[in-house]
């Protein structure tokens, strides 16, 4: 076997990925048709077509993050065996997803790649061979894209590789225009933005390119820039706005944004608000029940007792449940609404079925004002609903990762918290604004708090972080992965990155260690 395949097969194995493995098991997201790829891509895949009609070929483009964006093919008999090992539009083609293949190897090797037959690592593909190419952005240097050429093991044919090559530098110039013409209509839509607000700030973002007029120069800084752009990284959306932004000089703004071209950047205009960050706001109490919904680590808790504070509920939490029985813990809950007090019951979604039924009895009929805290609304355990539609009033929180523009205020106001003296670099708030944090703001406070530790004065920066990466997590954690994560990460930390003291730590091997990491997305 060729010493690139026996290495991609070696890391194929140590991502925990296995032969017996379908493609199924990989992630599957939306495409932005409107991408700057594709625009680019378009016209050749469309010539590639034709030219491949009617033969046992077709054609496979993967974006950046190795994602499968778009498919052709010769024949219909073709398609349909591709499309049943589950290479469809959307599905993850990394290596820790796919196996060894011409997408997933030639995007981790930035080289063009063949891999034939049983050269794959995964036993569904064995029976393709395929040709992959890189595209690299010609201003950028950064892979755009790969694009592939697939077909029955059993065939080839020697035209195949100068097609895929000249195809792909055809992409290659495609992008190059269209990055300077985006950029050219993006530097206009500035300059008409900045005539039209008369020096008011405005900033222009795309991929390589920041611009600022005089006053957002003022205004914004690098942690800045970083927040910015993942405020505005939803490609599909073309606008937004956000009423309530604190920049990292604790100036709060409100800022709207438009996207002139898509995939060209953003034009992004800032109006300074006259008050406080952080107003002191007396919580009104709810006369009516309240329930706040959101992943774990949203910060439920913490918001239930500012929603609460004018008030002196009785707190439980259905976590105790594995530590009690059911029977004593629903006593005691019975006792607080019998006496008419006020009553918070947190993470209602860990009951089983008996016990939410019990909890709704009690609460159906207490005399005083409750409140909830659980997952979902959208709960598959009808009783968990039925709990749930007791609250009047609802409070859902959103992930950490859909709204990472709040990190660097977060991040400030845990530094406080701890009177830290460190502070966070440009590119150590922008590691952190790119990590996709599974454990939402309960796993940021963690990582804060071990970096605080690690580095108590001066700057603290992308190398002293444990859980962001390179790459961001690709996938959505389980709770158990969730929690081996947070395990392995609190272990590394306390162990000082030593990964023999991690693993004897946790009573692992350092193989298993080295595997899960890989899994879960951990450096170190």
């Amino acid at each position: 076997m060729r010493e690139q395949i026996a290495r991609s097969w070696q890391r194929s194995a140590s991502s925990g990925l296995e032969p017996a493995h379908t493609l199924e098991s990989a992630s599957l997201r939306d495409v932005d048709r409107r991408s700057r790829l594709l625009a680019a891509a378009n016209p050749v895949l469309d010539r590639m077509e034709n030219v491949l009609d009617g033969s046992g070929y077709c054609v496979l483009l993967a974006d950046r993050d190795a994602r499968l964006v778009d498919l052709r093919f010769g024949t219909r008999e073709l398609r349909d065996i591709v499309f049943g090992v589950g290479a469809v539009v959307g599905r993850s083609f990394t290596e820790e997803a796919s196996g060894t293949n011409s997408i997933a190897t030639t995007f981790e090797l930035r080289t063009p790649l063949a891999v034939r037959g049983d050269e794959h690592y995964i036993e569904s593909m064995k029976q393709f061979s395929c040709y992959g190419y890189p595209l690299i952005h010609p201003v950028t240097k950064r892979i755009e894209g790969v694009l592939d050429i697939t077909f029955s093991a059993r065939e080839d044919n020697p035209l195949l590789l100068p097609i895929l090559a000249q195809s792909a530098q055809d992409i290659q110039g495609r992008l190059l225009a269209e990055t300077r013409s985006g950029e050219q209509r993006l530097f206009h839509a500035f300059q008409h933005a900045s005539a039209r607000r008369r020096g008011a700030p405005v900033v222009a973002i795309a991929d390589e390119l920041l611009l600022e007029n005089t006053s957002a120069a003022q205004l914004v800084d690098a942690v800045d820039h970083a927040a910015l752009r993942s405020l505005t990284d939803d490609a599909v959306r073309r606008s937004g706005v956000v009423d309530s932004l604190a920049l990292n000089s604790g100036v709060l703004v409100t800022v709207r944004w438009e996207r002139p071209v898509s995939g060209a950047g953003v034009v992004i205009e800032i109006d300074v608000r006259h008050r406080p960050v952080r107003p002191a706001a007396t919580a009104v109490p709810s006369a009516k029940p309240l329930c706040v919904l959101g992943e774990p680590g949203t910060g439920k808790s913490t918001t239930l007792a500012r929603l609460t504070a004018a008030r002196v509920p009785r707190w439980f939490d259905a976590a105790d449940l594995v530590t009690t029985t059911p029977a004593a813990w629903l006593t005691a809950v019975e006792d607080a609404v019998g006496a008419g007090g006020d009553v918070v019951v947190e993470n209602v979604h860990l009951t089983d079925g008996p016990v939410a039924h019990r909890l709704f009895e009690l609460l159906e009929s207490a005399q005083g004002w409750f409140a909830l805290s659980g997952s979902t609304r959208d709960s598959t355990e009808p009783e968990h609903r039925r709990l749930l539609s007791l609250c009047a009033d609802t409070v859902e929180l959103s992930p950490l990762r859909s709204r990472r523009h709040e990190i660097p205020d977060l991040v400030r106001a845990m530094m406080a918290e701890l009177g830290a003296r460190a502070h966070f670099t440009a590119g150590a708030m922008s590691a952190l604004i790119d990590h996709d944090w599974p454990g939402n703001i309960g796993e940021l406070r963690r990582e804060v708090t071990d970096a605080a530790a690690r580095r108590s004065v001066g700057d603290i920066t992308e190398h002293d972080l444990v859980r962001p990466g390179s790459r961001c997590t690709a996938r959505s954690l389980t709770a158990l992965d969730a929690a081996m994560r947070d395990a392995i990460v609190h272990e590394l930390a306390r162990c000082g990155g030593n990964k023999a003291a991690t693993a004897d730590s946790l009573g692992i091997s350092r193989t298993t260690l080295y595997k899960r990491m890989k899994q879960l997305s951990i450096q170190g």
